[in-house]
């Protein structure tokens, strides 16, 4: 029973066949795995916390990762198509296209699928989201934000898809939301304390980084952090000033990397290129480094 993650079932199903099932209810280990993956869906927040061999998807041997380019538009035209680059054969091939034609739309994966969220099919901006199976090579349609959003960020963190500011066709937005594929429901968390449009989102630490962006009258070096087990979004540090790259540098004003192995966190952001106030955002764990 150990080896059953139980905590990637559905909710219904917990409840409905797994706990009516005697052997669980009268083995104080099984009523446990129970217990452990009901908390697993009933505090999504904690689940940086909780997680454990049983709440992580099972991968693949022999499976390596790619990269994938989705919707994005031109000068003339809104695209719906989507390609894959796969890194052990070093090519780029045509994968099924979305339903929806999307620019300006987050991307982000949380478990084996991909998830294109909002974005503007060259009428209005949107609220929908679909999803990417790989295995199937097909899209499917998952529930709606509350928010209409495009030019909105993306990111995914223990397991949920989170969805911060953005633009619904007639303001900049400050608001944000989660997404739990578990339950497939979407819920409003704290706004940001910034309108935000062009924003960029990355994880690090636990922890959600909403970075630059437009607030409709000027571009952003502001950058803020939400805490998804304090349920709040204190204000962060403003980054360098813009420029092409920028690299984390410590108070003591020496190269990050040089200190990286003995006083700081072996994890960056880094911001690349993008418009002012519009960084394109990652986090990279980056391999400790012994000064001389």
């Amino acid at each position: 029973m150990k080896c059953v993650r139980l905590p990637l079932l559905s909710r219904d199903f917990l409840l409905g066949h797994v706990d009516a099932e005697s052997l669980v209810r009268h083995h104080p280990d099984c009523k446990d795995l129970l217990i452990e993956a009901l908390k697993f869906h009933l505090l999504p927040e904690q689940r940086g916390v909780l997680g454990t061999s049983r709440t992580r998807p099972r991968r693949c041997e022999g499976a390596g990762p790619v990269l994938f380019a989705v919707g994005g538009g031109s000068l003339f035209a809104i695209h719906g198509d989507c390609e894959a680059y796969d890194t052990r054969t070093d090519r780029w091939h045509v994968v099924a296209s979305m339903s929806t034609r999307r620019a300006r739309v987050g991307v982000a994966a949380v478990g084996n699928r991909l998830y294109a969220v909002g974005g503007y099919d060259g009428t209005s901006d949107l609220a929908t989201v679909e999803s990417y199976d790989p295995v199937t090579n097909t899209w499917q349609p998952e529930v709606s934000m509350g928010t209409r959003r495009s030019c909105l960020g993306v990111a995914a963190l223990h397991g949920l898809l989170y969805a911060a500011g953005g633009y619904d066709g007639a303001s900049c937005l400050n608001s944000a939301e989660r997404y739990d594929p578990l339950t497939g429901t979407w819920t409003s968390i704290t706004a940001m304390s910034t309108r935000r449009r062009y924003v960029r989102v990355a994880t690090l630490d636990g922890n959600l980084y909403a970075v630059g962006g437009y607030d409709s009258s000027s571009h952003l070096a502001t950058v803020e952090k939400y805490e998804p087990q304090v349920h709040s979004a204190p204000h962060g540090s403003p980054p360098p000033p813009p420029a092409h790259c920028c690299l984390g540098v410590p108070p003591s004003g020496q190269p990050f990397i040089s200190t990286l192995s003995h006083r700081y966190p072996a994890w960056v952001r880094v911001c690349l290129g993008g418009w002012v106030g519009c960084p394109c955002c990652v986090s990279l764990q980056l391999r400790p480094h012994h000064h001389r």
